[in-house]
């Protein structure tokens, strides 16, 4: 009877091992690659708190508090057990095993924790994430990731306004430069162009400055810098511009983000095109993805973009040269385009805002006059 029994736990531990170990891998490429890749500089204990917060999001009933010296490990508000916090900050090895033992003392009192054991620490990432900071996010699988992303479908239209082709990008993905460079070469009449920008997530880094690199000419994009000096990356636009200088406004509002407020700010400060709307998003950084060993891909902020003349876009911005914000349908555009740009402009979703199309067709008609 031993001897069966003790064939029986050894089988237990010997299916349950690779679990735990598979569930510290990933505690440990979680606690090493943040630290490492991280724009601000954080400490493992700055991740692994948050992180072993985050089961609550597995069962609501798990509580984990945190003082100066202990983290204390509560089931319906009851103190199970509390767990001596490691005295190196920087210590990977010693965090994992905190954490391992918490996760499993979470499994022997819930259910829930106990069904997802092999998952906690990505579960626990996951809800974590957001609260963290620093443009961290974890997807649970690549699926997961892609799911918010305009791959292959085509976000695009293309008509005429009186003497402008006007050009809307609902998103950015692979097909977004070719799409514009076709409905400008089956326009060539056209005497301007309006890029609606309005609601635009952004999208495909890439793609945003291959459009761009359509209307300059051999000038700075965009840049990057972030904590390690190989982070700072200039991309420059090659020579020629598709357009030959023919006037240009876009349309940007406050959904307008990433990828698209990049674009916006390189063909405005580069005197290429003329912004009308409202203050822009403010989301313009370098994520890099860390595949884990569960094959979550966690997202780390490794760097932000910069307009050409060195301006931070994240948190900030894009400021239009023309401010549309709270501007009735009935405004008249001789006297919005009298008053000017505005530093106080607010973000506003103005997607179905006709006013703003009316303005950059004016703007257009103007600088069309100009070169008569």
């Amino acid at each position: 009877m031993r001897r069966f029994w003790f064939f029986l736990c050894w089988g237990v531990l010997a299916f349950t091992m690779p679990v735990k170990a598979a569930d510290e891998d990933t505690l440990r490429e979680i606690y090493t690659l943040i630290p490492e890749n991280s724009l601000q500089s954080v400490s493992v204990e700055d991740v692994a708190v948050p992180l072993l917060k985050g089961i609550n999001s597995v069962d609501k009933k798990l509580m984990v508090g945190n003082d100066a010296e202990r983290l204390s490990l509560y089931y319906k508000g009851k103190l199970l057990r509390s767990f001596n916090k490691p005295t190196n900050r920087k210590d990977v090895e010693a965090w994992v095993k905190v954490s391992a033992m918490l996760f499993d003392e979470a499994s022997e009192y819930s259910a829930k924790a106990a069904q997802h054991d092999f998952e906690l620490a990505d579960l626990s990432m996951a809800a974590a994430a957001d609260k963290m900071g620093n443009g961290i996010r974890l997807y649970l699988s690549p699926d997961a990731m892609d799911a918010g992303r305009a791959k292959h479908r085509r976000f695009f239209a293309a008509r005429k306004e009186g003497n402008a082709l006007y050009l809307k990008l609902a998103a950015i993905n692979a097909a977004t430069a070719e799409d514009v460079e076709k409905a400008l070469q089956m326009n060539p009449d056209a005497q301007g162009v309006i890029l609606d920008l309005r609601g635009n997530p952004g999208g495909s880094f890439d793609a945003a400055i291959k459009v761009a690199d359509l209307f300059l000419d051999d000038v700075i994009i965009t840049s990057t810098k972030g904590r390690k000096d190989d982070d700072a990356v200039y991309y420059n636009a090659t020579a020629g511009d598709v357009i030959d200088g023919k006037p240009m406004v876009i349309l940007v509002d406050g959904e307008t983000a990433s990828a698209a407020e990049i674009m916006a700010a390189a063909l405005q400060e580069q005197g290429r095109a003329k912004l009308v709307g409202t203050r822009t998003f403010g989301k313009a950084s370098v994520q890099q993805l860390l595949t884990l060993p569960s094959e979550a891909i966690l997202a780390v902020t490794k760097a932000f973009y910069y307009t050409p003349s060195g301006i931070l876009i994240e948190g900030r911005g894009v400021f239009p040269d023309i401010c549309t914000f709270e501007m009735p349908e009935s405004k008249n555009v001789s006297n919005l385009l009298a008053e000017g740009a505005s530093e106080r402009c607010l973000q506003e979703d103005r997607v179905a805002e006709g006013l703003d199309l009316d303005v950059a067709k004016e703007l257009i008609e103007r600088q069309i006059r100009q070169k008569m």
